[in-house]
């Protein structure tokens, strides 16, 4: 990674403990000899973000996914993908000696054809939800490049990238993945087992690079919508999700390893535990 002189630093002006650390940090980056940019004033090295990691995902399509590294500082309740705001008091050290590991995460994309004919190209650094909109099932007819491989009566689907393996996919069921492993996730939500469903009951892990439809079925009374990092949009008829080729780089301090950060925040192990 090279030299990280400019910076721009983004807080959660709705947390107050953000609100609170944000001028400390600016102060710090300036004394350290850091350029802090004020915002639309140009591309930095690096975005700082203050906040947890929902407030992440909206930054992150705040400033459209972006192409420089990102160092997320947690201000939230898990924070499975920022760094600990332990880390301020060597902050300037850490950016300027690269004391940290840049982790590559693909970002998803969907293409969504509305039940009225309009077309939404959207997309997700966490996961897509596809869920029933209403108190009927859903029915699913789901092809991965191109072919069948489920018709689907249930609640709905989490299509979920590694990073966003450990959020809704994880509570849901499917597995943890580490971001080493370039792959998308399929996991069902409250599939239906009765006869004559044959509902996947299982999650899939996919190669990144393949390609997932989904039709809905019966639209006149089991409305779908698609939930793209928590932004909803109804009335979906059918989606094609496919990687997009872009990615997003999150700058991880050596405490924030994968495994471990797993084992602390949903196994509750310590070190020497």
């Amino acid at each position: 990674m090279s030299e990280i002189r400019r910076v721009l630093v983004h807080w959660h002006t709705a947390k107050p403990e953000s609100v609170e650390a944000a001028p400390d940090v600016i102060d710090r980056l300036r004394r350290a000899g850091f350029e802090v940019l004020e915002p639309n004033s140009g591309d930095p090295d690096v975005l700082i973000l203050l906040g947890g990691d929902g407030f992440l995902m909206e930054s992150l399509r705040h400033f459209a996914y972006p192409r420089y590294p990102v160092f997320g500082i947690n201000f939230g309740t898990v924070g499975f993908l920022m760094n600990s705001h332990s880390c301020i008091p060597s902050l300037t050290d850490i950016l300027r000696e690269g004391r940290s590991l840049a982790v590559s995460h693909p970002l998803l994309e969907a293409v969504a054809h509305q039940e009225d004919g309009k077309t939404a190209r959207v997309y997700a650094f966490n996961e897509f939800v596809l869920e029933r909109q209403t108190g009927q099932a859903v029915r699913l007819e789901i092809e991965v490049n191109r072919r069948l491989f489920n018709r689907f009566a249930g609640d709905g689907f989490v299509i979920s990238t590694p990073a966003g393996s450990t959020a809704y996919n994880l509570a849901a069921g499917g597995p943890a993945v580490h971001p080493a492993v370039q792959g998308i996730v399929l996991t069902p939500l409250y599939p239906h087992q009765a006869e004559p469903f044959h509902s996947v009951q299982f999650s899939l892990v996919l190669p990144l690079e393949s390609e997932i439809s989904v039709s809905a079925e019966e639209l006149l009374k089991r409305h779908v919508r698609l939930v793209a990092d928590g932004h909803a949009f109804p009335h979906i008829a059918r989606v094609t999700i496919r990687d997009s080729g872009r990615r997003v780089t999150l700058l991880r301090t050596p405490d924030r390893e994968f495994t471990r950060l797993l084992s602390e925040k949903f196994i509750g192990a310590r070190d020497g535990a």
